[in-house]
């Protein structure tokens, strides 16, 4: 089925001069662009990989919904163009994946994904921790989280911690940015960019697809969409319920998503698309185990039995596109997001013993955050002489966040804000302006170099409310460039080189630390030179590979220890690479001669590796590893395919030990706040059925073999470790009509 397309051509502008071209740009320029989509859609019968994929985009997909596929084939063809255009690593989970994947935790998909670490916290996948290339993973602090270009940390720049994650069923794709995304993208980006897209609008008139989901440990999920295209209007509503027990006692949540996009086309060079959506989640958080627990299988125990998470998010976003000729096009992004989250937990007499014995008062951490950016974006496609295929693409962004932080102690085990006693009241804001340049030159029909340039000014300030204190102020500006190249070896293949720097101001909690002082406001902004290489193919139908090494030198990394903040150096090298093949189609193509050729059936083996070494390069930690990143994690699966009406899935992932602190502790204390974490290998096993267009089945059991594992650990009232999922199984069904 078709996307709305943007058109090519405004051809009554098109040979304007540059000067009243832009003028033109500036009067158009209203707000929020459809997304691109390709239109062509695989065969019936043709076998797809489910695997993940190399590739890169200027313009965020669209997700294309028809009744046949939920998640539209188009945009699987969409990330293959994208893929030969990029002069970096960059990979994707396509639509078919995360179809056959079902996961209800956007954590356990990225995991396979090369380059990427994980640590789940309760199973949902509510509070993210990713890292990437050997940066620490919890919160998300060292990478940029997006959901079509929005920020999705509570701050951009400051507060990068992230207590939202989108819920998995509402992603139609993932787009993982690793090497190269400062220019584009901006801070924190050291560890690159992740960006999920959300489903895109319906060429239909009238569409509805309702899904659900249903596991062993009680939780569920119900999500209704409907919408179409009018007359050049398009509208797309869905409400989504999830919640559910949870694998552990006092871990149960509920979450009420609701999301509303409108769409029109003024003409075919000009469109205009808004978006409103709305979370709530309600979490029960049920705390860390002692080892003691852990040892005698009582994973499902709870040692906190009234502390609770309340996350309220509000976010609104406008975007336009207009071709202005052949050769040009402007976009323009405008966002604003509100997020309240608060977390109250009761307190232990001891944080520091095996005493489990519980205070009637709680510990009270509230946060409102507020930011507004507004991003333009123009690209040129022009030719030099004889030369043709180049493209210019200028952007920047202005950006103002605020956060109101409070912390308090309760009259009792569940007293909330009102009845509590405050301890700390502060402002924070941050204000940015960006502006950068990328341009790739078309060296030759098969080779591409690709230079840019990115400057950002930040400035931060802090204000004590509880206390008189003069406000507090930070200031930076921050040269971003990068260089890759690209080379065109084969159909579907290229070889890359990427060179590039990026960037993390220094947050709240460290440069503004009350405990620290007025001193922890000369912490220097952390930044990194990234150099990587690799090829990525997928010549034949049944035959995809990404290979590549990296080395980031990290500057001026900020370490909070203590009542001491400062700057250190880290260093990270390693491997990451993924191979799918299918054996049939190469027994095919051996035997016959043809290699381009699939049939009703195939056996796709997959295997992906990530090897790392990521250390402290100076100061007190000098030669430790940093902490929860493994040296060694494999994927491996195979998968049996009929046509794409069936598939049937096994697959695993091993994980080695990890050290869970910079002093990397070996012995594991009584109160497990402290010691090296244990490998594991978890195995998976999951079905697909296509029944027709109109109706698609999935079964599966995660955690097949029952693993116990340790995730991380934790201290103050949160103290003890936390198990990984135990073994559940799943029912799902999509239904579209």
């Amino acid at each position: 089925m078709k996307s709305l397309p943007i058109p090519t051509a405004f051809p009554s502008q098109k040979n304007l001069p540059l000067a009243k071209l832009i003028a033109h740009s500036l009067i158009v320029a209203g707000s929020i662009a459809p997304l691109r989509a390709q239109t062509e859609v695989a065969p019936a019968q043709q076998i797809q990989p489910v695997t993940v994929q190399t590739t890169t985009t200027v313009i965020l997909p669209e997700v294309v919904v028809t009744a046949a596929d939920a998640h539209a084939n188009g945009v699987i063809e969409r990330l293959r163009e994208a893929r030969e255009k990029t002069a970096g690593s960059v990979a994707t989970v396509t639509p078919e994946s995360l179809e056959l994947q079902k996961n209800n935790n956007l954590g356990e998909t990225l995991a396979r994904v090369p380059g990427v670490s994980y640590v789940d916290e309760d199973g949902h996948g509510t509070k993210t921790n990713i890292g990437l290339r050997g940066l620490n993973p919890i919160r998300s602090e060292y990478v940029q989280l997006l959901q079509d270009g929005i920020p999705l940390q509570p701050f951009l720049y400051s507060e990068t911690a992230a207590y939202y994650g989108p819920p998995a069923e509402r992603v139609s794709g993932i787009e993982i940015f690793k090497g190269g995304s400062s220019i584009l993208y901006g801070p924190n980006t050291i560890g690159g960019v992740v960006n999920l897209l959300s489903r895109g609008f319906s060429d239909r008139p009238f569409t509805t697809i309702l899904d659900g989901r249903f596991d062993t440990f009680g939780d569920y999920t119900g999500n209704l969409y409907t919408g179409g295209t009018v007359n050049g209007f398009s509208y797309g509503v869905e409400y989504m319920k999830k919640g559910g027990d949870g694998f552990r006692d006092n871990l149960g949540f509920n979450i009420d998503d609701f999301d509303i996009k409108l769409g029109y086309r003024f003409n075919e060079d000009h469109a205009v698309q808004a978006h409103f959506s709305y979370y709530d989640e309600q979490s029960e958080t049920p705390g860390g185990l002692l080892p003691e627990q852990f040892e005698n299988g009582l994973l499902d125990r709870s040692n906190k039995h009234h502390d609770m998470f309340y996350g309220t998010r509000v976010a609104f976003d406008l975007r336009s596109s207009h071709q202005l000729t052949d050769q040009q096009r402007l976009e323009l992004l405008f966002y604003t997001v509100s997020y309240r989250r608060d977390w109250y937990m009761q307190k232990y007499l001891s944080n520091t013993t095996t005493d489990l014995t519980l205070t009637d008062t709680n510990e009270q951490f509230l946060r409102n955050f507020q930011l507004t950016g507004f991003e333009p974006k123009y690209i040129l496609d022009y030719d030099l002489g004889q030369s043709t295929g180049h493209q210019l693409t200028l952007g920047g962004r202005i950006y103002f966040d605020t956060v109101h932080r409070r912390a308090g102690t309760g009259n009792k085990a569940t007293s909330r804000e009102d009845d509590s006693v405050l301890s700390a009241d502060e402002d924070l804001t941050t204000t940015s302006y960006a502006a950068y340049l990328q341009n790739e030159f078309k060296i030759t029909s098969r080779f591409s170099l690709v230079p840019g340039i990115r400057f950002e000014h930040i400035e931060q300030t802090w204000e004590n409310l509880l206390f008189s204190q003069p406000t507090k102020y930070s200031g930076y500006n921050i040269w971003v460039p990068g260089i890759g190249a690209k080379y065109d070896f084969a159909e579907n293949s290229q070889a890359y080189v990427n060179i590039s720097r990026s960037f993390r101001p220094p947050s709240f909690g460290d440069s503004f630390n009350p405990v620290i002082g007025a001193s922890s406001v000369d912490l220097r902004p952390s930044s990194a030179w990234t150099y990587e290489g690799g090829i990525r193919a997928n010549p034949y139908p049944w035959l995809s590979a990404d290979l590549g090494g990296f080395y980031t030198d990290f500057t001026d990394q900020v370490v909070v220890s203590g009542t001491t903040a400062g700057n250190y150096n880290t260093k990270s090298y390693g491997f990451e690479g993924i191979a799918e093949i299918g054996v049939i189609g190469l027994t095919r193509a051996i035997r016959d001669g043809e290699w381009n050729k699939t049939g009703d059936h195939e056996v796709f083996v997959q295997a992906g590796a990530t090897l790392i070494n990521s250390y402290f390069a100076d100061g007190p930690f000098e030669g430790n590893t940093l902490p929860y990143v493994p040296k060694e994690t494999v994927t491996f699966g195979i998968r049996y395919a009929f046509r794409q009406s069936f598939d049937l899935l096994f697959q695993g992932r091993y994980v080695s030990s990890r050290f869970t602190d910079s002093a990397n502790t070996v012995n594991e204390d009584p109160v497990g706040l402290t010691g090296k974490l244990s490998s594991y290998v978890t195995c998976d096993i999951k079905a697909r059925w296509h029944v027709n267009e109109n109706l698609t089945f999935n079964l599966g059991v995660n955690n097949l073999f029952d693993e116990s594992y340790i995730t991380q650990r934790r201290n103050t009232s949160q103290k003890g470790v936390f198990p990984g999922p135990t073994r559940s199984g799943y029912a799902a069904f999509t239904l579209a009509f």
